[in-house]
């Protein structure tokens, strides 16, 4: 995982916050637990006020945060798993979102 772009970005911190927050929130054992834009958004919202594009969570999986597993609804919902839900946690108390 690349931290160097997280720590300047700060929406992307937000976005990594709202992946985590919701996949915590799953009733499912970790490995199977998915986020996708339309679920994630509600949590952003809801804390932060306002959207992001869902480019983000694109962006996440090429620094590593997140890993792409499949894509339904004709390719338009694309679904992600953290890849490390401990470190993504540390990185969010070290930026203060947790």
């Amino acid at each position: 995982m690349t931290t160097g772009d997280m720590e300047i970005d700060r929406e992307l911190q937000h976005v990594l916050w709202a992946c985590y927050e919701y996949s915590q929130r799953e009733p499912f054992p970790p490995e199977p637990r998915s986020v996708c834009y339309t679920w994630v958004r509600r949590a952003y919202e809801k804390r932060f006020g306002c959207r992001f594009h869902q480019s983000k969570l694109s962006r996440l999986a090429k620094l590593g945060f997140l890993e792409l597993e499949e894509t339904a609804r004709a390719g338009h919902r694309r679904y992600y798993q953290l890849v490390d839900a401990n470190q993504v946690r540390g990185l969010l108390e070290e930026w203060g979102l947790l």
